[in-house]
């Protein structure tokens, strides 16, 4: 079985690539930083909903021959903490990244149509982000095993402490069926971490890998800003990337006048000593 401390690696050693356009790239660019959006704004609509819910079915049958103890009472409310989890929007942010460079489908979901870029980034500059902006690496689980194992991981490390706890656990005065529920806030930003990992299958082709925040407390926050999104202002924090080139390397991505398209962007990353090379996705697909 898979161990809690086991979810997130320490660093990566293979290039990541993300997919984005090129009015995000001179943004990033500018900037010298990357933005990681709110997970609750990410193109999967059902971005931690389907985390909750398969904490729910693991819980549903562990809680099906357990005894009817105060454990038994901690998973119960877990249950239906995590069930409420899954109807808020959430200040834990993300960046996403992919093992594939050069994906069809990452070109159509992620790229503006026409002027798509895949940004390379090596194993270096991603560990550098994560240790400099407080983030976790981990590569999403997609199969519902794995998923489990996670889950169940989680579960196991929850009871730990609560085992710990429980001696010195101070009177709870409000409705018995959340008098845990301190207990568990303790361990909202370890929760919400371990869930944004998990992905529904049908994505599992993009091969994603995030760096991912610790939960924001409510109120405000100096750190936080917005970005016009498709339909609605989207949270993001920014993450800066050091020293240039930024990008080992530049793919751009199927385009109407691929030639002037190709040239304008050499010209830009060598002014600006962004990325050590570029390239053609050579992929035939046309979208004009």
């Amino acid at each position: 079985m898979k161990a809690i401390d086991n979810i997130f690696e320490d660093s990566v050693n293979i290039p990541l690539y993300h997919y984005t356009g090129i009015g995000s790239l001179l943004g990033i660019a500018k900037g010298e930083a990357l933005w990681a959006s709110s997970i609750s704004y990410m193109n999967d609509s059902r971005e931690i909903v389907h985390a909750c819910e398969t904490v729910e079915r693991v819980l549903q049958s562990r809680l099906a021959f357990g005894r009817q103890d105060e454990e038994h009472e901690c998973l119960t409310q877990l249950q239906k903490y995590t069930e409420f989890l899954s109807t808020l929007s959430h200040k834990l942010f993300v960046f996403s990244l992919s093992e594939k460079p050069n994906l069809l489908s990452q070109w159509r979901s992620y790229t503006p149509h026409g002027k798509g870029v895949s940004l390379e980034f090596s194993a270096e500059k991603v560990n550098y982000i994560a240790k400099h902006s407080d983030m976790k690496i981990a590569r999403c689980i997609y199969d519902e095993i794995g998923q489990r194992e996670i889950i169940t991981a989680l579960i196991e490390r929850l009871l730990v402490n609560f085992r710990q706890q429980l001696p010195h656990m101070p009177v709870f005065h409000g409705h018995p069926s959340q008098c845990y529920s301190p207990f568990l806030d303790q361990y909202k930003n370890d929760i919400l971490q371990v869930l944004a990992i998990i992905k529904d299958e049908a994505f599992e082709e993009e091969c994603e890998w995030r760096l991912i925040s610790p939960h924001y407390p409510e109120g405000n926050n100096t750190n936080l800003k917005f970005r016009e999104g498709a339909s609605m202002l989207v949270p993001y924090i920014e993450l800066p990337l050091g020293n240039k080139p930024f990008f080992s390397h530049v793919r751009m991505g199927p385009s109407q006048h691929q030639n002037l398209a190709f040239e304008g962007l050499m010209m830009y990353l060598s002014n600006e000593n962004i990325s050590n090379s570029l390239g053609n996705c050579q992929i035939p697909y046309r979208e004009w």
